[in-house]
């Protein structure tokens, strides 16, 4: 694991000390500016808000020059170690800017994506949000956060989740995006689901514009 691993920053467009912070996970085989420019249309609709977007902690097995949160082959349970290694960057990030989890948003893409979900089921403090962009869940990874889910709710059944998906997707199929919402709807989740016609295994203007509405409606 690379300690000194690069983390891309973008402050307050406002100038103002921030008051939320959007966390960017990159997918499998990229590295933290993958999904930094992001940033820009977000940061348009969120001037008050610090964006971070941090290289996985493994270089990719698969990538000369990329990273991983965890080997491909460890899905689903690599998700749950790399989103305990990934917590302990969280409470550092939040105590750096005196930022509450709950006023901090996942914003996560492929494996970046599956993190963000499995960070949100067992982190012990409740996050503000999370967009998915073509990630997913199996119920191992639910399995996982049992000691949050009480009478088939989980504790924090009231965090908003977006998942954006392409129906045509080559690499995570479009049918993730039922089973993984299912999946929440049945611990209390009252889940978002955005299909994107004729995209692949990517994030098109409409999945931004999705995200960024999404958190407007819940008051970001």
């Amino acid at each position: 694991m690379n300690s000194d691993r690069k983390i891309h920053r973008k402050s307050p467009i406002s100038g103002k000390a921030p008051d939320s912070m959007v966390i960017f996970l990159h997918g499998y085989g990229a590295d933290g500016s993958d999904l930094f420019d992001l940033s820009i249309p977000y940061s348009n609709e969120m001037p008050n808000t610090q964006f971070i977007s941090p290289d996985a902690p493994y270089d990719c097995a698969m990538s000369a020059t990329g990273k991983e949160w965890f080997p491909i082959e460890n899905i689903p349970f690599g998700a749950a170690n790399a989103a305990k290694i990934f917590l302990s960057l969280l409470e550092q990030e939040s105590k750096s800017f005196s930022i509450p989890f709950e006023k901090i948003i996942l914003i996560g893409f492929s494996q970046g994506a599956m993190l963000a979900l499995q960070t949100l089921l067992i982190s012990p403090k409740r996050i503000g949000s999370v967009i998915a962009y073509s990630g997913g869940l199996s119920l191992e990874n639910i399995d996982l956060s049992k000691d949050l889910i009480l009478d088939n709710r989980h504790k924090y059944f009231n965090t908003p989740v977006l998942l954006i998906h392409g129906e045509m997707d080559e690499v995570v199929p479009f049918s993730s995006l039922k089973i993984t919402a299912d999946l929440l709807y049945k611990i209390g989740f009252n889940i978002e689901k955005v299909p994107r016609p004729d995209l692949g295994h990517g994030i098109d203007q409409v999945g931004i514009k999705s995200g960024i509405d999404f958190l407007r409606k819940n008051n970001f």
